[in-house]
């Protein structure tokens, strides 16, 4: 059971809807998104690059450009070393089209998942070295990378770090301990004057390099990059607001007829007809760029974004979905096996869910946790076996931080990190049952807390939907993490009957009246959402009567998106949840 919940506000709502000649339906989902005034509420509206604010307010981003500048005026090698999932290949391949546009003599290096681990290391810095490097630029990494920054310095090379996570802090002091390179580029730094802290890897280099070709005549090339950086900032889920959402609104613009051979051929070959929109990149483009540093090496990615040959860039995109349909089958297998483990195993009597899959390869481990704690509504951890040890992958709820609880139980832990609401780990499996225990005699999330909340925009009758409020609707694309659609709600609808479609028979088409008039909804996930509700508040026989067309007092309240069905134009009602 969920907890349905509904924001009150004080908001003129007529005066908005008139301003903007909108309905005072969407007006009141604005103001729950936080829209307050009216500059916020024309810059979601009406969302525009010239709106942002001066990258030059970047801490140390201006001493980049100039570093950046000598080094190509000089001709001195320079090497882009990014991370494995989409916002780090994304990161690398916007810096080194940019840098090598400019005539940079320019390489790069995304480190691979199971050799190397996340981020810098200091081997890295040697073997770049080796190879006659002078200056490294890191992308999406680096901020906690001290020890090869330190490492790097020794050997005379010149070290930029730009990333977007948090500074790591001093244990003794509590200060800042920012890695000593020449400049280090993270809007999260206290220096930085930047009013908006939450971009991904991809948009920060991408206002860097949109910085670098300030007074040039290159904006078809720089909105290529920018497409890019839209797709690195829905994958990598920070909050689609201000900012990131006009980078993601603006880039999708471009990315419908990229100029990038890679990603068109991608989109392509993913048969994505349709406008492309933050779904399709959530859903089908990301995860396919993922895909390659999950189970062989991010490179891929990376060589697929840089490939000028048409032929080649089909046969790397080719590539990469098959490689996520590979994925998507041992993840599927792989939560199957902690499903059953869980039911079997009774870890349901306990909060925090600490479950060892030894058939789940570590790389997808985090994906596996994301889905089990999303069914169960638990902190999720999901162990695998990695050479003499366990590794582990955690995924989190709102109440529950990730990291400060394994950080109190650092003791039985080889190592870990991470920040609230995921979060890596490796431990001796000697150690694992008594983790398990830890964790679950700390843990303070109470019922209701387990109980996952559904925000609610409006109570909305299905009369009141029309294809116009539809439409309406879509000035809040591109949707995604902390700008969700619209969700509405209707109580007391009779429902009359169903029909079972679908391979598997998940989903529902049901028929209710509201207001004396029928309507169709859909339920793509029948067993989770109206078939269990029906069958416990009335009976399974209430089911079965709904099936056969002859049920009679069969009300259920529904949480519900409106869309048009594109393949028949007409509304549709698509069933979030129920009761």
């Amino acid at each position: 059971m969920k907890q349905w919940m509904m924001k009150k506000n004080p908001a003129d709502l007529k005066k908005i809807a008139e301003r903007y000649h909108i309905s005072e339906i969407l007006a009141e989902v604005l103001v729950k998104r936080g829209l307050y005034d009216w500059n916020a509420i024309d810059d979601y509206l009406y969302p525009s690059m010239d709106n942002l604010h001066t990258a030059h307010d970047i801490y140390d981003l201006d001493l980049s450009l100039d570093i950046i500048k000598e080094k190509i005026k000089r001709h001195q090698k320079i090497q882009v070393i990014g991370d494995y999932d989409v916002d780090g290949v994304m990161s690398t391949a916007i810096l080194v089209l940019g840098l090598r546009r400019l005539g940079a003599d320019v390489s790069w290096r995304v480190p691979h998942r199971q050799r190397d681990g996340y981020g810098l290391r200091s081997y890295m810095v040697e073997q770049a070295r080796e190879k006659g490097i002078d200056t490294i630029i890191t992308c999406d990494n680096g901020i906690s990378a001290w020890d090869a920054v330190v490492r790097a310095k020794e050997l005379g090379m010149t070290m930029i770090v730009t990333d977007h996570h948090d500074v790591p802090l001093d244990n003794d002091t509590g200060e800042e301990r920012i890695p000593p390179a020449d400049a280090v580029v993270d809007p999260k730094r206290k220096e930085s004057r930047y009013p908006w802290r939450e971009m991904c890897g991809a948009g920060l280099v991408y206002r860097l390099i949109a910085e670098l070709y300030a007074g040039r005549e290159d904006e078809e090339f720089l909105n290529e990059l920018l497409s890019m950086a839209a797709v690195a900032t829905v994958c990598d889920v920070v909050p689609l607001q201000r900012e990131n959402r006009t980078i993601v609104s603006c880039g999708l613009e471009f990315l419908q007829h990229s100029t990038n051979k890679g990603l068109a051929s991608l989109i392509r070959q993913l048969d994505l007809n349709r406008a492309v929109d933050s779904g399709c990149i959530g859903f089908r483009i990301g995860p396919c760029i993922n895909a390659a540093g999950r189970l062989e090496d991010a490179s891929t990615g990376v060589e697929l974004m840089l490939e000028a040959d048409q032929e080649k860039a089909d046969k790397l995109a080719g590539e990469l979905i098959r490689l996520n349909e590979s994925r998507k089958d041992i993840t599927a297998r792989s939560t199957e096996l902690a499903e059953k483990q869980i039911e079997e195993e009774g870890y349901l009597s306990r909060n925090v869910l600490v479950v060892f899959v030894e058939q789940c390869p570590e790389s997808v481990a985090g994906i596996v946790a994301g889905r089990i704690k999303e069914k169960y509504y638990r902190p999720t951890m999901i162990l695998t076996r990695s050479g003499d040890h366990l590794k582990g992958s955690g995924r989190s709820i709102p109440g529950y931080h990730m990291q400060q609880e394994l950080n109190a139980c650092g003791d039985l832990l080889l190592e870990y990190g991470g920040h609230a609401m995921a979060a890596g780990f490796s431990l001796e499996e000697n150690n694992l049952d008594i983790l398990r225990d830890t964790l679950n005699q700390r843990c303070t999330l109470t019922r209701k807390e387990l109980m996952e909340k559904v925000m609610i925009d409006r109570e909305v009758s299905l009369a009141e939907i029309d294809g116009n409020l539809v439409r309406e609707l879509n000035y809040l694309q591109p949707v995604g993490e902390k700008n969700e659609g619209a969700l509405f709600a209707r109580r007391g609808l009779e429902i009359l009957s169903v029909k079972i479609r679908g391979k598997e028979g998940q989903v529902g088409s049901f028929m209710a009246v509201d207001q004396g008039r029928c309507y169709n909804l859909v339920d793509f996930r029948i067993d989770q959402c109206m078939k269990r509700e029906i069958c416990e508040k009335y009976s399974e026989q209430m089911w079965l009567d709904l099936i056969d067309g002859r049920a009679r007092d069969c009300f259920m309240d529904i949480i519900y998106i409106p869309k048009i069905n594109e393949r028949y134009q007409e509304l549709q009602y698509t069933i979030v949840d129920c009761r």
